[in-house]
């Protein structure tokens, strides 16, 4: 399991930097468009919608990392007056409630990258993206935390405890 939980974690690590990157070239893109917009009276054609999608992607891409460092929110006052065998119930509970949610975002966010891949949708703009390419993060990302979330129930009911961190 050490073996599976390190391949998670370097994905999420691969998947952070990518949200990283993304998130970096949103913040080129909408400098150039300042400059172009105000400073040089030009025109902006794919400027928006890339900043957009980027910053959506970045945000689906970042969460896998946020799990594996078990970032994200929560409210864990009643967890930590539990004892172990109530905290391995509530552990299960919210990793299966968890899971239900993000398995039906993977599963439509697969239908509908492979219905813009297989139909050649594109957007509604000048630019006309391919929507295959704003499409894949979602699938992509959510399917990296149903693998993560299911390495961590499995931990969470057999007691065994993770090697290193991402």
């Amino acid at each position: 399991m050490s073996g599976l939980l390190r391949l998670l974690n370097g994905l999420a690590r691969l998947s952070g930097l990518l949200a990283m990157m993304l998130l970096a070239a949103a913040t080129v893109v909408v400098t150039q468009m300042v400059f172009s917009r105000y400073v040089l009276g030009a025109s902006t054609v794919w400027q928006t919608e890339f900043v957009i999608y980027a910053t959506t992607a970045a945000m689906m891409l970042g969460s896998p990392y946020v799990l594996a460092l078990r970032g994200h929110v929560g409210v864990d006052l009643l967890v930590e007056a539990a004892g172990p065998g109530l905290r391995r119930v509530f552990a299960l509970i919210s990793g299966l409630a968890s899971l239900g949610f993000v398995g039906a975002l993977a599963w439509s966010g697969f239908v509908f990258l492979y219905e813009a891949a297989s139909r050649g949708w594109t957007t509604d703009t000048i630019w006309a993206l391919p929507l295959w390419i704003p499409f894949w993060p979602v699938p992509f990302a959510m399917g990296l935390m149903m693998l993560q979330l299911i390495v961590q129930m499995l931990i969470a009911i057999t007691g065994e405890t993770p090697g290193k961190e991402v």
